[in-house]
């Protein structure tokens, strides 16, 4: 039989009867109670080997009653006694810790469970304007998955005690506004904006910027309504998929609504910005900008160096000055003064579908650039005829009568409304040029409070002063 050594309190050591060449092991049990640890002394020559119920009794003796590692005591005691070689601090026998009770909540997707800014590592240039700081989502899409509750499982050292478990409160949120549960999914009911305060989800479908577009907001693009508050900086795009108001100076870099767009100051385009409007335009006034609406425009100051196209009409009251650049309004224009003393070259475009005159301009770019290639290939020909350019002269032929129908057919589309007028109540400078529909009339010298109106049986425009 083994003997048993005086050993600390949660030590024991065993060694066979005939002496110190068997085999022996040392336990000890960790002072949490959580773990049990064996030291496996190998037998020295003609030794007697450990037993692997040599190892479970000393366990027993020193109160080691739960988790036992049966497994990895085999294992130990087969490599001690084959390999003879000590297994030092080789762990027994462990205690399970107490797994937490969890409420049923919601988890976040993780992309609305971001905060701070968010670069990859990989990127080399960073463009923060692309950063936004806004959370958008879109009708059907999932905000949150409820996770069930978990029960929580009582833990237990090695000694068979039992350890209370801990009760969480993760972070949740219920449905709030234009959300609503399904299964075990939170889904939005609209595209908006992402809300997630005081615990509950919301999405609004109007966006309200309260201060600046800038580095703060990066760009805005919003799928409703947007509001804005104060000044939109040059560089940042205002995307509306709804309308846009601006309460202060827009400088557009690119501004896009697919409503109304609403600014009750003016707009100032730096490095070729451009603003398109799917509804009506009003502001005070449009400087160094190209703008393109489908509605009404309506300015109530000045249009100055601008290329604006309508296919309403352009209103600008009984005051409003047109200054320099280009107009093109299918329904004419209404304005207080045309031109300036310095007889800035302005030019006024109605009764036309731009839409139609974009298009024509690119068919006749594709039919210049197709005329240029039929006179390479005639040369080409005249020198080393031959099948290809054959083939190439007959594709050419066909690509140039295609384009000559197109442009006959936007041409018969291209003229909108023959009775567009240009009412302008005060001054008009020479440097005016004032067309409808494709007849125009350049002004010499200064008039004052004239109405444009075209001719049509004659081909020319009236002057009514």
């Amino acid at each position: 039989m083994g003997e048993q050594n005086d050993t600390p309190e949660d030590a024991v050591s065993f060694h066979s009867s005939g002496g110190l060449i068997d085999g022996t092991v040392e336990v000890a049990i960790a002072p949490d109670a959580m773990s049990a640890t064996a030291t496996f002394y190998p037998p020295r020559g003609d030794g007697l080997p450990i037993d692997p119920s040599f190892v479970h009794e000393l366990l027993r003796r020193i109160g080691v009653v739960s988790g036992v590692l049966e497994e990895e005591i085999a294992q130990a005691t087969m490599s001690c006694n084959l390999d003879r070689r000590v297994l030092k601090d080789v762990v027994v026998a462990k205690g399970a810790s107490p797994e937490p009770e969890v409420p049923e909540y919601a988890s976040i997707e993780p992309k609305f469970q971001h905060h701070g800014l968010q670069i990859d590592d990989s990127v080399q240039r960073v463009d923060f304007r692309e950063i936004a700081a806004l959370y958008i989502v879109h009708k059907g899409e999932t905000i949150a998955t409820i996770i069930p509750r978990r029960p929580g499982v009582l833990g237990k050292d090695v000694r068979g005690k039992e350890t209370p478990f801990a009760r969480e409160s993760p972070g949740t949120c219920v449905a709030g506004r234009n959300v609503e549960r399904r299964d075990d999914k939170l889904v939005a009911l609209v595209d908006g904006r992402l809300a997630l305060e005081a615990g509950k989800a919301d999405i609004d479908e109007v966006l309200l910027v309260k201060g600046e577009v800038d580095f703060h907001t990066g760009h805005i693009l919003f799928p409703g309504d947007v509001v804005i508050e104060g000044v939109v900086h040059d560089g940042f795009k205002v995307w509306s998929g709804g309308s846009i108001v601006c309460k202060s100076t827009v400088d557009a870099y690119d501004v896009n609504a697919k409503k109304d767009l609403i600014c009750a100051q003016g707009i100032i385009g730096r490095r070729r910005g451009q603003v398109r409007v799917g509804g009506e335009l009003k502001a005070k006034y449009i400087q160094n900008c190209r703008v393109a609406a489908r509605g009404d425009v309506k300015i109530s100051s000045a249009l100055v160096n601008s290329r604006l196209y309508t296919l309403g009409t352009l209103d600008m009251g009984d005051k409003g000055v047109i200054m320099g650049g280009e107009v093109f309004a299918t329904h004419g224009v209404r304005c207080g003064r045309l031109g300036n003393e310095a007889f800035q070259a302005t030019h006024i475009h109605a009764g036309i579908d731009f839409t139609v005159q974009q298009r024509l301009d690119q068919a006749n770019e594709r039919m210049r650039l197709v005329t240029g290639r039929s006179r390479q290939v005639d040369q080409a020909a005249a020198t080393h005829p031959g099948p290809e350019l054959d083939k190439a002269k007959a594709e050419i032929a066909k690509a140039a009568a295609t384009l000559r129908g197109q442009i006959t057919e936007l041409l018969g589309a291209l003229d909108a409304d023959d009775g567009a007028v240009v009412d302008c109540k005060g001054e008009i400078f020479p440097g005016v040029v004032v067309e409808i529909c494709r007849v125009s009339i350049v002004v010499e010298e200064k008039l004052h409070a004239c109405r444009f109106r075209l001719d049509k049986a004659a081909g020319r425009i009236l002057i009514d002063r």
